[in-house]
Formats: C-alpha cells, structure tokens, sequence
C-alpha cells in the first residue's frame, strides 16, 4: 500500500480550508523541544576552491592551512580535502573546532572510524550512520567500537599528537568537560530500541506538527515525499528495499542520555549536500531520482571513502579543539606548534549579529597568509534578512555593489555568502 503523501492529488491538511495550526491556537499546548544542530543547513562548500584561488596546478605541491573555527559537522571538511587533485603532494593543516562537545565528540568519532577501521567501505558505512541514522549496524558495538577505544585518537585528548593513519596525525585539545561527555556516551548503556523509536516518533510525527510538515510536503516532488516520510518514520539512511535487520542498535550519539532525541523535527539529512550531485551519485549508483535516500546514501558513501582513502595517502594535521571561536585565536598565539597562519577560514554563520558579529574579521583577520594573495575568510549571514528591514530577496544591482565596495574596504580579504532561504529557494552571492 503506497502512503498517501505520494499522491499527486493529495491536498495537505494546511490547505483544506482552515487555519493552520500555528495560528488558530491549537498549537498552544504543545510546545517544541528546541532540538541540538547536528547536521548543515547549506550544503557543503570547498573553502579553498583552487581552480578560482590558486589554481589547480599550483596547489598541488604547496603547503596549507586551513581553519573551520565553527565547524558544525564534518561537511565542509570531507567536501575541502575531496576536492584537491589526486596527486596532492604538499601538507595540509586543519583547525576544527566547535564550542558544542556533542558536535566535537561525534565530529572525532567519525574521524576516529574512517582513520582507524581498515576496510574502507566498511568504515564509511559506520561513519554514515553514526552520523544520520537513529540506528547502527549491530558489527558497531561488537566490532567496531572495541577497536576504536583502542585507537591512539581516543587515547590522546589533551594535546599529545596521535597518528590516525600512517599519514594523518590528530593533535586533539579538549577540555575535562567535553572528555567527561565524550566518556559518558562511550561507556552509557544501549538504549532500548523501542524507547529510541518512539522517541523519533514523538519529535517527527508530532500531530500537532502536521501543517508544518505538509507547508514543506508542497513544494517536493510525491516520490520525494514518500522519502522523506520514511526517513521521519524510521531514521535510516539506506536506499529504498535495502537489508536493514542488522541496523538494530540505537545510535547512541543522536540520543540525550535518558533516550531523548537530540534533533528537532526540522533537522534534514539532505540540506547539507547538493542535491544535484545527490542524484548524480544515485544514478552512478543505479538508482533512480526517486529513491531520494537510496540517492543520498550513496552520495554521502562516495565522499567518506574517498575522504578514508585520502586521510591514509594525504599528508594532514588535524588540530582539534572545542573553545567559543573567539577565544580559538588566543589559544593558537599561545603555542606555536598549532597552526598560525591560515590560507582560508571557514567561520560559518558566527558574523549574525546575534552570535559574534562582525568583529570576526578582527579577531581572525590577522591569521589570514599574507604570502597568499587568494587567503580569505568565508562567513555566512544567515539571519541577516530577520533584522534587516530594508531585507529584500533579490538585492539589486546597486545595492549589492554599495555593499560589495563597504566589504572591501575592509582590510582583510574577505569572502562573504549571503545567504536568504525563502521557501526552498537559496539566493547565493559571492
């Protein structure tokens, strides 16, 4: 029996003349669980953008230093290294850092999986579904994680270089607190899968929630709401008609220790990839545009193997720490073993006025390379149209280049995105 929110003539409940939840009052008694952002909102970016910056053929054998000092997921980092050219010969230093521990401790666990476990399929697959699904392959717990604890990258978090592949070192800083978590989660007791799975249910399919699911049901394709609601029933990332049996243990690091779901029942696994090279991915694959999570699990293999295979054949440092991006720079003057100059700079959205602001560019402006003429800081305002009341979708002509002139003004080089989400529609300006 297909679900009805496959049909073409489906007519969602926001549209059968009445008012919508969210402001007939009926909302009032349910109240929304402010969920934690695990996952990217935009999709994955290559900060350094050779074949624009650098150019391809002059970066293969330098040196670089790169820095994503609000990191989020590993997203931007995958997509970075991905993208230099196969023969990369030079060194490259990464700074990660996150001021939420549940980011950083998922954010090195992955690390760990794709750096420690030798079968590099097997590896991506565990670090899929630590990442997005609500349940892991039963060989995690048995197989995996016995070896992970033992890795040099778990043992080693407060400073001390440890190898995580023969070419790729860790250089992790935590704080007592951060480690406590990190333990807390690794030692915490399985979750009951059934706990866990009314869990999912009670945040995705909350039926005073309907019309804000429906609202985004409109706009898709009916195959593609047919996805999405499987991925709301049952948290997998798996293509359509794939074994799923041996996907029975609670993913432990999307769960608060007494069995709450950490996401908000808007957290989208898709938002954080292209959809295009999504379905790019999924052909190659043999599936169709259809299978929209068989499409993005595909997609999502592809760039953690080739990331597992880079991380074992490329020359990187990783420097990872869990500090307010503010204070990051401090603690990098102090010691000079950590990375002091930096070809890009990722700072994600932290230039919204409601996080640090501008000041950003003071702050990491000083770290950019002056030898490299293409050094940038790449920051996103994601909120800007929410306090802007002259805010418009489309800037014109002349507005955006007033804008682009106050920029450079600027004595750093700076890149900015700005970025406006209306409906599903992303206006990019660079």
């Amino acid at each position: 029996m297909v679900s009805s929110v496959g049909s073409t003539d489906e007519i969602p409940l926001v549209y059968q003349r009445r008012r919508p939840a969210a402001r007939d009052g009926t909302l009032s008694a349910f109240t929304v669980r402010d969920g934690v952002i695990l996952w990217g909102n935009i999709a994955a970016i290559d900060i350094i953008n050779a074949k624009h910056n650098e150019g391809v053929g002059s970066i293969r054998n330098k040196d670089l230093s790169i820095a994503f000092v609000a990191s989020g997921d590993l997203r931007n980092v995958v997509k970075t290294v991905n993208e230099l050219t196969e023969d990369y010969s030079g060194t490259i230093k990464v700074v990660l850092n996150d001021l939420n521990p549940i980011v950083v401790c998922r954010n090195i666990m992955i690390l760990a999986i794709l750096g420690t476990i030798p079968d590099i399929e097997e590896a991506a697959e565990h670090a899929l579904h630590l990442w997005y699904s609500v349940f892991q392959p039963i060989s995690y717990q048995t197989r995996i994680l016995p070896r992970i604890l033992e890795s040099q990258t778990l043992q080693n978090l407060t400073g001390k270089r440890a190898q995580l592949t023969h070419s790729t070192s860790m250089h992790t800083t935590f704080s007592t607190n951060t480690i406590a978590y990190l333990m807390d989660i690794l030692r915490a007791p399985a979750l009951d899968p059934d706990i866990a799975s009314n869990a999912l249910n009670d945040i995705m399919n909350a039926p005073q929630r309907g019309d804000y699911r429906d609202r985004y049901y409109v706009s898709i394709k009916p195959s593609h709401r047919v996805a999405f609601e499987r991925w709301r029933s049952f948290g997998l990332i798996l293509p359509f008609g794939a074994a799923n049996a041996h996907l029975a243990i609670p993913n432990r690091w999307l769960f608060t220790k007494d069995g709450c779901l950490f996401l908000s029942d808007d957290a989208n696994p898709f938002e954080g990839w292209d959809f295009d090279e999504i379905f790019d991915s999924g052909k190659a694959h043999g599936t169709t545009e259809a299978d929209l999570i068989g499409s993005l699990f595909f997609h999502i293999m592809d760039q953690l193997v080739e990331f597992s295979k880079r991380l074992r054949r490329f020359k990187i440092q990783i420097y990872s720490f869990d500090l307010d991006a503010t204070k990051l720079p401090r603690t990098l003057k102090s010691n000079t073993s950590f990375p002091q100059s930096f070809d890009h700079i990722e700072v994600s959205n932290i230039m919204d006025k409601n996080y640090v602001g501008m000041s950003v560019l003071s702050g990491w402006g000083p770290f950019l390379n002056q030898a490299n003429p293409h050094a940038t800081i790449i920051g996103l305002f994601m909120n800007w149209y929410k306090w802007k009341e002259s805010a418009d979708f489309m800037l014109s002509p002349g507005d955006f280049s007033s804008a682009k002139e106050r920029m450079s003004a600027c004595p750093y080089t700076v890149r900015i995105y700005f970025v406006c989400l209306v409906s599903r529609i992303q206006c990019l300006h660079t």
